[in-house]
């Protein structure tokens, strides 16, 4: 997963934060323990020296295996009088032991150099709370993508075929697409109109590629340009927070960019959807775009140089069929 500096900070934030509980906690613990057993700090003093002493000896090609034996029979009459006494007094062998939140890695994110199960796990669900897709996933995923919504009597003038044969292909190519998406991200545009499927298709695809721990950003188009708005002419709003919202639209895995046309259209808009396109481009990063709008709409609506990035860098597929807000309801 490729998260943002501002992503990873603060999913590594928890775990100093972790760390310095579990220190709070231990030293409480420890104060605890020394108020009523104070003779423990110098049984514990004793266990470190002769520790250092087994190391330094161990080392020492010269010291006899019996004086190692003997170090290390000390060492353990030592951790057996500790047990002991913690035990005779109510507390448990492991009370004055590190805390660990994961004792894996040992609340650091990271074993032997490599990302830790906890830290994967904490950066998808990260990634779940930012794509503004965490509630509504459950229901539209590819699971519970049906066909059968897509009658096999209504026929596309311009291709001659049925809208579930159409919907079957697409189907399978978005599939296709986060199966390969490590290799092959690519761009998607899906187009057509009302009510077909265009923002359900795009929810099957971020789910799975939130599931195998890639960030998405989902966006109405409206929120998009709100946002990209209040960075641009809100001075209320501080640098880091501005920084971090272009960051993020800029530098997720996938962003998708939904119902593309809804929004008001100015110069502005179409400004900085080039800004858009051309940043990801630049930086290999994938967008899917849905609209009801044409191509000729496109175009005109938005320049020619927008069109031209769309057209010689996404992959047009044409979602067709009857409104299916109105099937599901009939």
């Amino acid at each position: 997963m490729n998260l943002t500096n501002s992503q990873y900070e603060t999913l590594m934030y928890h775990y100093y934060d972790t760390q310095a509980a579990s220190h709070r906690e231990m030293e409480e613990r420890r104060r605890e323990v020394l108020k009523k057993l104070p003779e423990l700090e110098e049984l514990e003093a004793k266990a470190r020296h002769l520790s250092l002493s087994f190391v330094r000896d161990t080392s020492d090609a010269s010291t006899d295996s019996q004086a190692l034996d003997n170090l290390k029979q000390e060492l353990e009459e030592l951790k057996n009088k500790r047990r002991e006494l913690l035990e005779a007094n109510g507390w448990s062998e492991d009370y004055l032991d590190p805390i660990y939140e994961c004792p894996d890695c040992h609340d650091t994110g990271y074993i032997g150099g490599k990302k830790c199960h906890c830290l994967k796990k904490r950066a998808v669900e990260y990634c779940y709370m930012q794509s503004n897709l965490s509630d509504i996933l459950s229901k539209e995923n590819f699971d519970t993508f049906d066909l059968s919504l897509y009658s096999e009597d209504d026929i596309d003038d311009m291709t001659e075929r049925n809208a579930r044969d159409t919907m079957r292909e697409i189907y399978e190519e978005a599939k296709k697409y986060t199966k390969n998406f490590d290799t092959e991200p690519g761009n998607l545009l899906l187009y057509g109109d009302t009510g077909v499927g265009k923002s359900f298709l795009s929810h099957c695809i971020a789910k799975e590629l939130l599931d195998s721990g890639h960030s998405v950003l989902y966006l109405s188009a409206n929120r998009f340009f709100d946002m990209l708005a209040a960075r641009q002419f809100d001075n209320t709003m501080k640098y880091e927070e501005k920084n971090t919202t272009i960051s993020y639209i800029l530098d997720c895995d996938l962003l998708i960019l939904d119902d593309l046309g809804t929004e008001l259209n100015n110069a502005f808009t179409a400004s900085q959807l080039y800004h858009c396109i051309e940043s990801r481009l630049l930086g290999n990063h994938a967008t899917i775009i849905s609209t009801n709008l044409s191509f000729k709409s496109i175009n005109e609506r938005y320049t020619e140089r927008v069109f031209s990035r769309i057209m010689s860098n996404y992959r047009s597929l044409r979602l067709f069929g009857s409104d299916l807000r109105l099937t599901k309801h009939a």
